[in-house]
């Protein structure tokens, strides 16, 4: 015997204490690194921005107060003035409003101007013939910048004369070309700030990071090396950065197969981008730690929960082991011939203890469930005498439940198989379905067991009140909601049918054949439905049933005429004409039969012949029909074996006569249109029906009879009117109008316009 039991509590314990603090440990380790990371990022975020804001400050400053300058009164009048030595006074003026741009807000150390057309550049050591100047070169190539103001980065070793004083080696100068408000440009200023100073304003070695700044075109134009200024990243030994179109983030990149955090802020103001290079170990070095102690934390608590698992599990093995010895001992030490746990040897045991116990119940509960579904066939079908029943429902154990009933009915289900039959083991299922459906709806205490009888499903309904009224309402409201479930649940179809109340249990086989004859009532009805035995006794004998002679005489022509919408809702009227007012089954029978004969007379007379498609043998069809149980097959059956075929094959003939008759029609119209012409005295003169000829003058030319009258008429009155000369009252006669009003009339509403306006019209052309 293997002593398993002990193991598996071992491993399931270990593994239900473990895995759920293994999975938080984990949710926790991972949640506190992405809000570490987070955090880490906002924080240099945070970094880039206060450096934007810091710089961009300064930058703006510069931007507005070198606005104010060039747009002053002494700017205005020293870019237009020589700079001689008689304009001392303009020079002076010019040099005080250019020194207030140098001052610790501003960071601009040199400001300088210079004139083309006046020839003169003045700097803060004074002022100079610009074509004599060392640098007059380079300063005309600032000209061609693309805009009138212009952030640029300028190395102080392209000039020969330095633009600033301090020992940097670039400059970042604001350059706006001047007349600020002309359109000509002829002279420049530059506010040179030294790039020292914007490392300065960025952090420089107090920053752990590696801080920079790029232009536009994400070349690096700050740098707290010299070496880098003017290079882009992947110049710089960076993998390609992706930059994002938002205006900050984060993203990684690699250098010397290293990750770094590039994280960067963008300026609306410049359009450049404030960036913070981070060695993603030093980013990672919170979540290392937060990391190792999540494990040392969970690993804890693994071992602790490891030794709690042994306690219990040894305390929970001991009763099974002692009860294993117990059974072992009544072996007599017996080999099995294989190995077995523990809960093997109790099963065994048990098994052959209560085998034969069980094998001995399931059989009488098999043989008993039986015997009482063949009592109640034979019951229902009237084969036992009062005392043979007494006795019999005694055995079931029925009689106590039948006790406390005052009345009784009998409900019959029958399954309406509208599809392609099943097989017979799909069948076996939903019949075994429908018997628990119907058991399940209908409580215990108020009916018998549900059987089959003669592929029926049957209950056996009593119930406990006196009043019928009350009881007629108890049941049919269950015959409802097992229709309703055997729709929903099995998706099945059914029809009820319910039996006379009924007090004494002889009355039984009497009930049966109630409820089955309500069932072959059906016929009559659109719906699968309920049927109530004592209705249909009621409505047969009521007043007598009238058969609409009148649709079935419109439904042929509409036959005849191939109209297949006024075919369809003529057939569909009538056959709610027949469900409603037919009474006895045999009403609807004979309706039927009627409407068959008169179709297969239609058939005959028309002459179809079997190379048009139609094929309707008589005898098969009476058979069918007397077969069809519901008034749902009844409909598709006539849809499908009469009126589907006639409508094809008068469609077919038709489709030839319209165009002959159609141009009958017209020639007749052109032969009469003087005289006061119907469709009547044309259907009478070509000897067809009026009807009929106003069904093919519509298909052939998609017209009435009486519109293509007018329009003829209109287009004989328009050429008389236009050719001849003859009055309006003339023509209206040969037209067929008693009244030259009524021309008037009509030809107005057909144009908008009187016949003498159209004549006017005419001959004006």
């Amino acid at each position: 015997m293997q002593r398993s039991m002990w193991m598996k509590l071992l491993l399931y314990g270990g593994l239900l204490s473990t895995i759920p603090v293994i999975v938080v440990g984990v949710f926790a380790y991972i949640q506190s690194t992405n809000q570490a990371e987070q955090r880490v990022e906002n924080e240099k975020l945070q970094l880039m921005r206060q450096v934007q804001a810091n710089i961009e400050t300064v930058l703006t400053t510069v931007h507005h107060s070198l606005n104010n300058t060039i747009e002053s009164p002494t700017m205005e009048a020293a870019i237009r003035t020589s700079l001689d030595g008689e304009d001392f006074l303009v020079y002076r003026d010019l040099r005080t409003e250019l020194s207030k741009l140098q001052s610790f807000d501003t960071k601009v150390e040199e400001t300088i101007v210079l004139n083309k057309d006046q020839n003169w550049l003045a700097t803060n050591q004074g002022i100079r013939r610009l074509d004599s100047h060392v640098d007059y070169e380079r300063y005309l190539t600032f000209f061609d910048l693309p805009y009138d103001t212009t952030w640029k980065l300028i190395a102080n070793d392209s000039f020969t004369e330095p633009i600033i004083r301090r020992n940097c080696p670039y400059s970042l100068s604001l350059i706006k070309k001047l007349p600020a408000r002309a359109s000509e440009k002829f002279g420049l200023v530059f506010a040179n700030i030294p790039m020292c100073t914007i490392q300065e304003m960025i952090g420089g070695d107090e920053v752990d990071d590696e801080l920079m700044i790029l232009d536009e075109h994400n070349r690096v134009i700050v740098h707290s090396d010299e070496q880098a200024v003017g290079k882009t990243l992947a110049e710089l030994g960076f993998s390609e950065p992706v930059w994002t179109t938002e205006a900050a983030g984060q993203f990684t990149v690699d250098r010397d197969q290293e990750p770094f955090a590039i994280t960067y802020s963008s300026s609306t103001f410049t359009g450049w981008k404030y960036v913070s290079v981070t060695p993603m170990d030093e980013l990672m070095a919170e979540t290392k730690s937060i990391g190792w102690f999540t494990f040392y934390v969970v690993l804890a608590i693994i071992l602790l929960s490891a030794l709690v698992v042994w306690l219990f599990s040894r305390k929970l093995y001991l009763p099974v082991q002692k009860l294993v010895a117990a059974v072992t001992q009544k072996e007599n030490g017996v080999p099995t011939g294989k190995r077995r746990t523990e809960f093997q040897v109790i099963e065994d045991t048990l098994q052959e203890l209560f085998s034969s116990k069980s094998m001995l119940e399931q059989e009488l509960s098999i043989h008993a469930k039986q015997s009482m579904t063949l009592f109640l066939m034979r019951l229902y079908q009237g084969h036992f005498s009062e005392a043979e029943r007494q006795e019999r429902l005694k055995l079931y154990g029925l009689d106590s439940r039948m006790a406390k009933w005052h009345s009784y009915s009998l409900l019959v289900v029958h399954y309406e198989q509208t599809q392609k039959e099943e097989d017979q083991q799909e069948m076996d299922l939903l019949t075994f379905a429908m018997l628990n459906v119907a058991e399940d709806t209908i409580p215990d205490e108020y009916r018998l067991p549900a059987v089959w009888v003669d592929q029926l499903l049957v209950l056996f309904i009593g119930l406990e009140t006196d009043s019928q009224e009350q009881g007629k309402s108890v049941i049919y409201q269950w015959s409802e909601r097992l229709k309703s479930f055997m729709h929903h649940y099995l998706e099945a179809d059914v029809s009820i049918g319910i039996s006379a109340p009924f007090t004494n249990m002889a009355q039984t086989s009497t009930a049966f054949k109630e409820a089955k004859e309500a069932l072959t009532h059906r016929l009559k009805f659109v719906d699968n439905v309920i049927i109530n035995y004592e209705s249909i006794q009621a409505k047969e004998k009521s007043s007598m049933f009238q058969y609409p002679e009148h649709l079935e005489e419109e439904l042929l022509l509409a036959l005849r005429l191939a109209d297949e919408k006024q075919a369809y809702d003529l057939f569909n009227h009538l056959l709610a004409e027949v469900s409603e007012g037919a009474h006895h089954l045999g009403e609807v029978r004979v309706s039927f039969m009627r409407l068959l004969n008169r179709m297969l007379q239609l058939y005959q007379q028309s002459g179809l012949r079997h190379d048009q498609g139609v094929l309707l043998p008589e005898g098969t069809l009476y058979q069918e029909c007397l077969t069809i149980p519901s008034q749902e097959q009844m409909k598709n059956w006539f849809v499908s074996r009469l009126i589907d075929p006639l409508l094809s094959a008068f469609k077919q003939v038709s489709e030839s006569q319209f165009q002959h008759l159609s141009e009958k029609m017209i020639d007749y119209i052109h032969q009469h249109y003087h005289q006061a012409v119907t469709l009547e005295q044309c259907a009478a003169d070509l000897h067809y029906n009026a009807n009929y000829l106003s069904s093919v003058f519509k298909e052939g030319t998609a017209m009435t009879f009486s519109e293509y009258l007018a329009q003829y008429r209109l287009k004989k009155a328009k050429e008389w009117l236009a050719k001849t000369s003859e009055p309006v009252k003339t023509i209206a006669e040969k037209l067929g109008y008693n009244n030259s009003q009524n021309f008037i009339r009509s030809f107005k509403k057909m144009t908008g316009m009187t016949p003498g306006q159209y004549r006017q019209q005419k001959q004006l052309k």
